[in-house]
């Protein structure tokens, strides 16, 4: 099985290289390209062109004492020996149960290749991280091309799985208008750069994004510092004047979003999430524990609360804020 990589740099010594282990219980293969030909080889009438395999990385300083010459590798392939009873002699064509066990047997090697792909990348990332192209940790390989079941003592192809595809479908309430184009022109002419909660909110979506850069600890992080951020503005922008030292001295001490918006809303605005949207606030203490568990221990708690989609979640604390907050323009805002 191929995938891609986004111009890993190699030393040209590593060319051809070849890297043999088990893993899960199954003898692995992971190939570096001998050439830029090597793996690049598509099906007549693919999705796609072909890319090289290997091209040359570049520009490098030339640096004394040093040989700088340095290639950029593009494919890579895992092969996974497995075992399918299966006839010797590959059929004319397979049969209904034939099919469905090659196909199975296909998909549990695509699933184990990927795996050691991803680690794969992973590894180099992190003893590379100056290349800072190769994406963000959670960015998996992609497949190229065909993965294809094989004989293992012919190399005779008996069945194959081309790259994955797929198709999201958005509502049409994500767009800008004219309207909002037509604030944003205001915004520009008076020298204003966007409010930081709504930019780190987009931030958290696209960190959220599957086709994006789906990094999913990073997106809860993100959104929570978001959400932290607005809600520190709306408790300052909406608290009584004769509360507003006690807005200030409560914020100085306390950070933590569930408490920010429940107990210090509640003394200085007279509000609650907790009580205004239970199933909300639920969601917002689900965020904030994922989010100390991260900064804590490096990652998300997989025992704890379930942390779906935090940018979804972000988004609905920033919209319940907006139905409290003045506009920014009120004259009895200060």
């Amino acid at each position: 099985m191929t995938f891609w990589v986004p111009q890993l740099w190699i030393g040209m010594d590593a060319i051809g290289a070849t890297f043999n282990y088990e893993f899960g219980g199954k003898r692995v293969t992971l190939s570096l390209p001998t050439d830029g030909d090597a793996f690049s080889k598509l099906p007549d009438r693919f999705l796609h062109s072909p890319v090289p395999s290997l091209v040359q990385a570049g520009p490098v300083f030339q640096e004394e004492n040093r040989d700088s010459a340095t290639a950029a590798l593009v494919l890579f392939q895992v092969a996974i020996e497995t075992e399918l009873e299966f006839p010797a002699q590959k059929p004319a064509e397979l049969d209904e149960g034939q099919r469905q066990a090659v196909e199975t047997c296909l998909r549990e090697a695509i699933d184990r290749a990927s795996n050691v792909a991803g680690r794969f990348v992973r590894h180099v990332r992190a003893a590379a991280p100056a290349q800072s192209w190769l994406g963000l940790s959670s960015h998996t390989p992609k497949q190229y091309g065909v993965a294809s079941l094989e004989y293992l003592d012919t190399g005779e192809f008996i069945f194959g799985l081309g790259e994955e595809q797929s198709v999201t479908v958005r509502s049409s309430r994500l767009r800008l208008d004219r309207a909002d184009l037509d604030r944003i022109s205001v915004d520009i002419a008076s020298e204003t750069e966007p409010p930081v909660a709504e930019s780190l909110l987009a931030d958290a979506w696209h960190l959220d994004d599957a086709t994006a850069a789906n990094d999913q600890d990073r997106a809860v992080l993100v959104a929570a510092v978001a959400c932290e951020v607005k809600s520190k503005q709306a408790i300052r922008r909406s608290v009584g004047k004769d509360r507003v030292p006690l807005a200030e001295m409560i914020l100085k001490r306390r950070s933590n979003l569930p408490e920010l918006l429940d107990e210090v809303l509640e003394a200085c605005c007279d509000i609650s999430l907790r009580r205004a949207d239970a199933e909300l606030y639920q969601r917002v203490k689900a965020l904030s524990y994922q989010r100390n568990a991260i900064v804590h221990s490096g990652r998300r708690d997989e025992g704890g609360p379930a942390m779906a989609m935090p940018a979804a979640t972000a988004s609905r604390i920033f919209e319940w804020i907006d139905t409290f907050v003045p506009p920014a323009d009120d004259p009895d805002v200060d």
